[in-house]
């Protein structure tokens, strides 16, 4: 066996055990990868090359192959690679006039603009780590990450800016503003300060006048000259933290080295074996500052030299005017987005979604009913693909052709591996039985910035990473079980959430419903009791008998619900999965001020 080699003197901020790849052989691959390769695509190849190549590498290989093709189109405002070239350098210049050096932390709080792009990249030029951060965020996470990062320089969209500041008073760190609406088209700019009520809304949704008084990005941008130098750093070592909670809801900042994020998109662009290098557009409607959105929307578009048309926010009538205006080919995306945008070319025949060839939806199971809905829109092809934000994010995906199997997380890409383990024993289950998924690759993170803790319970003592989450085989295909941690525990038998949830989810008065464990309320000794917080349709009703009733032929008893809530709404998170450990944390609370669910 190879002796792991530990880069911690590299990056001693890090706090953890920093491992240096070690690449597999294909001939030693589990027995599970070799089933699922012999599934591929012919085009698509086992492994793709691994090298020690930098994500800034990329970005100039593209700048200098398609100096003039469009890079960014922010609501009809376009930069082109040239460009985009340039402004990262110019922006390299700002952060070291700002005494930023290889190895800090530089934050991002903003939506999906052209600024975010320009600083993430000049980050990774120098070498330094970029921290992404949610604006949304409740000001109590946002200061343990930039405390937690210790992040040298703060760029702060306008609305988030001045919360912000007073967040980091006490911290060693500076804010800079940015203005989202100074990326935008001259025309745009000027109708922001019309008086009337349209324009006012949108100028509010933008902008903060209360953040004047900070130093502002654009305005500094204007008197630097471009700095070239690309500081060489080593592949292994963190260039992005992103932030989660997982299932435990413990804050987490999950390191992503370049050798992650390069190798995670050139697996996915492999994968659509169709895509035009300089040719395709790509719709960014996911969030940068999520796996997802980041590898395979942002990088995933500047490492193919598509033109990524940027979103700061996902809304159908801004996707539309898009479409319009430069009609996309390529969309990565959660299935309540293809839902909508295909429900609005069924509603109006002039609404023209057929450039779009290929699609991407993950977070959450695409339904038979959106897939079908959302091919017959576009006469292209949506496929599901899995991945967490530990594995940068990319693991498993169905083949994009006639082979895919839909309501599938699929098979795994090129040079990464999968095996299906007992979580108990750590040893492989038969096929077909359920067991936690395990992953090894190029894009499996080293772990945890600064929790050494959490980071030995990502791997097991064999260096696989744990996904948590429960998984079957069917015909070399994967399809999720569970994830471990939600599993409902009732004396002795395993519930499945997902599984009651689709039960009940087929009811005509259903609109969303999570299915959580609670203590159980007659005999704390039978451990835990299934309720089901649903959210119902306009004009519906419902009650936990009907529920009982309705799945009574499709579950054993024990996971038949014993409790039911109606709230007005679920928890999402920013990708709009429900997150059901704040489903959970709802009921509880409930509980302990006197409310009683019915049950």
């Amino acid at each position: 066996m190879t002796e792991t080699v530990d880069l911690l003197e590299l990056a001693p901020d890090a706090g953890i055990h920093l491992p240096r790849y070690v690449h597999t052989p294909p001939e030693q691959d589990s027995e599970l990868t070799k089933r699922m390769r012999l599934l591929y695509n012919p085009d698509v190849p086992a492994q793709i090359p691994v090298t020690d190549q930098l994500l800034i590498d990329v970005l100039r290989t593209q700048s200098n192959k398609y100096p003039r093709r469009v890079a960014l189109d922010f609501f009809g405002a376009t930069t082109t690679y040239r460009e985009l070239g340039e402004n990262v350098q110019r922006t390299s210049a700002l952060l070291l006039e700002h005494g930023v050096k290889r190895g800090d932390r530089v934050s991002i709080v903003a939506p999906n603009c052209p600024q975010f792009v320009y600083l993430l990249y000049s980050c990774l030029q120098l070498g330094v780590v970029c921290v992404l951060h949610n604006p949304l965020a409740a000001p109590t996470e946002l200061k343990w990450q930039i405390e937690n990062a210790e992040s040298k320089l703060v760029f702060v969209w306008q609305k988030a800016a001045v919360s912000v500041t007073e967040l980091v008073r006490s911290m060693d760190t500076e804010v800079i503003s940015l203005d989202v609406s100074a990326a935008l088209p001259r025309r745009l700019r000027f109708a922001l300060r019309l008086p009337i009520k349209q324009a006012k809304d949108l100028y509010h949704q933008l902008c903060d006048p209360q953040a004047k008084d900070l130093p502002d990005y654009d305005t500094l941008l204007e008197k630097q000259k471009p700095y070239n130098r690309i500081v060489r750093v080593d592949p292994d070592v963190p260039a992005v933290l992103l932030h989660t909670g997982g299932t435990t809801g413990k804050p987490k900042a999950v390191i992503l080295t370049n050798r992650n994020l390069v190798s995670n998109l050139f697996a996915n662009t492999t994968w659509v074996t169709k895509l035009r290098p300089g040719k395709e557009t790509w719709f960014c409607v996911l969030p940068f500052f999520h796996a997802f959105g980041l590898t395979l929307s942002l990088n995933g578009a500047i490492g193919l030299g598509a033109t990524a048309v940027l979103f700061p926010k996902f809304s159908t009538r801004a996707a539309l005017a898009a479409q319009r205006r430069r009609p996309g080919t390529f969309i990565v995306g959660v299935p309540p987005i293809f839902d909508r945008l295909a429900k609005a070319a069924e509603e109006n025949p002039k609404i023209d979604l057929s450039t779009f060839k290929y699609a991407i939806s993950g977070a959450m199971p695409l339904t038979q009913e959106v897939a079908k809905r959302w091919e017959k829109a576009t006469s292209g092809y949506i496929i599901e693909g899995y991945g967490m934000t530990e594995t940068s994010p990319t693991v498993l995906g169905s083949p994009m052709s006639p082979e895919r199997k839909l309501g599938y997380m699929g098979i795994v890409f090129p040079s990464i591996q999968v095996r299906v383990i007992d979580p108990d024993t750590l040893v492989d289950v038969e096929p077909g039985e359920v067991g936690e998924l395990v992953v090894k690759g190029p894009g499996c993170s080293p772990g945890y910035w600064r929790d050494q803790v959490e980071t030995d319970l990502l791997f097991t003592p064999d260096g696989w990473l744990r996904t948590g989450d429960l998984v079957e085989e069917y015909e070399g295909f994967l399809r999720m079980s569970d994830r471990r941690k939600e599993l409902i525990i009732i004396s002795g038998f395993n519930v499945y959430p997902s599984v009651v949830e689709a039960a009940i989810a087929t009811m005509p008065q259903v609109a969303e419903v999570a299915v959580v464990g609670i203590p159980d309320q007659a005999d704390p000794a039978r451990g835990e009791q299934v309720h089901a917080a649903v959210v119902l349709n306009p004009g519906a009703s419902l009650n936990l008998e009907k529920i009982r009733t309705w799945v009574a032929d499709s579950l054993p008893r024990y996971a038949i619900p014993r409790s039911v809530s109606f709230p007005e709404q679920l928890a999402h998170n920013e990708l709009g999965k429900i997150q059901r450990r704040k489903v959970r944390e709802s009921v509880l609370e409930r509980l302990s001020e006197g409310f009683r669910t019915q049950g």
